[in-house]
């Protein structure tokens, strides 16, 4: 017989106990509170504000009683009683992640980097994970709820967090070498300012040492390979989708751009022919990201078509790549999935790394192309840094050291 949720009530407020969501394959339904899912509490004080926070155990009869104490508690005499007897409970996991996230907004910071630093502790969906989910490392609430259900001691409060179970829960990341050492810096991170905050009284920290591969990932095309995407243009069609208008003559602009402009995703967004093409065929422009002046000089045949990329619906009438209607970071993923799109019809769907991985291609990989193409041939590392747009020499060697390495041992060698 399913149980459902139990609500208990009294002049001094309401405690509703319930399971927020099954976990772990659970097959029973969303009302029924029989698995050692995680509990959840629903409290509502009289004149108060109300607060939805995890139970300490998974237990629904051991929940309940929780609740009964906590209704109990709202008696003012009772909790008056408390107050002398019982110390304080710290912070739940959970309300330190959401004041985490309320601070980093009150910083003025994008919502994209707000939401990659919220990445390794908020509970997502259960088709994020696996093999065809994108997400490969599981979260810290999602890791405790599944380890809780075994724990003698759940961890729901920020303060039960200990260096083992970071070490614990790293050792379950299925990321390369550098995204996890990115996550252990974003959860040292949030760690700190929990401390600074005293959420907690002394910051847990990995033990184990992240050991992370020399060199920075970034792949590039070869010319082989920008040779087949350039021919594929003509005969590409979106499976599902009505292909756009003028499709072929505005993608072969966006791979221009990357590949012989240098320029990134969203640069290529705000790209303005008449503004940042001029007629000596030099392409100026201030990068979104560090408002660094990029300039390089373009082939005239294809300055030619930079100057005359032919309109889609919805597009702005002098920014050919930006679609007015949406906000930057969607008209940035409507691009990149058009170039992966045609990058898997013409057979690319790996490109090798410097360090000997594979990823997906991506449209940084025509900027990242125009640089090493740049520096293999020659050109001084000053000039590959003003095309790029970097405000220091020492930017472009530490992005691309591998390549500007292997440079250096050609000219030893000659």
């Amino acid at each position: 017989i399913p149980i459902p949720k139990l609500v208990l009530e009294s002049k001094h407020g309401s405690v509703i106990v319930y399971t927020r969501r099954h976990v772990n394959g659970c097959k029973l339904d969303p009302g029924d509170n029989r698995c050692q899912c995680p509990k959840w509490l629903y409290l509502k004080p009289r004149g108060g504000k109300a607060v939805q926070r995890s139970a300490g155990t998974p237990s629904f009869s051991e929940a309940c009683g929780e609740a009964q104490d906590i209704l109990e508690g709202f008696d003012p005499k009772i909790a008056a009683a408390l107050a002398i007897t019982q110390p304080t409970l710290g912070i739940t996991i959970d309300k330190a992640v959401l004041d985490y996230e309320a601070s980093m907004k009150r910083c003025a910071l994008t919502p994209k980097y707000i939401r990659n630093c919220l990445m390794p502790f908020k509970r997502r969906k259960a088709r994020e994970y696996g093999e065809t989910g994108r997400s490969k490392n599981m979260s810290l609430a999602d890791w405790l709820d599944r380890d809780n259900l075994t724990a003698r001691e759940p961890v729901t409060r920020l303060e039960q967090i200990t260096s083992s179970h970071l070490d614990e829960w790293a050792a379950t990341w299925k990321t390369n070498d550098l995204s996890s050492h990115i996550w252990r810096g974003r959860v040292a991170t949030f760690l700190k300012w929990a401390l600074l905050y005293d959420h907690i009284k002394r910051e847990p920290k990995f033990r184990e040492r992240q050991r992370v591969k020399p060199g920075n990932r970034c792949g590039y095309f070869s010319d082989s390979e920008i040779a087949k995407l350039y021919r594929g243009l003509p005969f590409f069609r979106m499976k599902g989708r009505p292909m756009p208008e003028n499709y072929a003559e505005r993608l072969g602009a966006f791979i221009d751009l990357g590949r012989w402009g240098a320029m990134s995703i969203i640069d290529i967004v705000l790209f303005q022919p008449k503004v940042n093409l001029g007629k000596n065929n030099v392409l100026t422009y201030r990068r979104h990201k560090s408002g660094q002046i990029a300039s390089v000089l373009l082939a005239p045949e294809i300055a030619a078509r930079l100057r005359v990329i032919p309109a889609e619906v919805g597009s702005a009438d002098d920014r050919p790549f930006r679609f007015p209607d949406t906000d930057k970071e969607t008209n940035c993923a409507t691009w990149r999935y058009r170039f992966q799109a045609l990058c898997r019809s013409v057979g690319i769907r790996e490109v090798e790394t410097e360090v000997g991985s594979k990823i997906t291609p991506h449209p940084q990989m025509l900027r990242d192309t125009a640089a090493i193409n740049a520096i293999t041939h020659g050109v001084r590392l000053e000039n590959v840094a003003k095309m790029l747009g970097h405000a220091t020499i020492t930017m472009t060697q530490r992005s691309y050291l591998f390549w500007v390495q292997k440079r250096i041992d050609h000219c030893i060698e000659d």
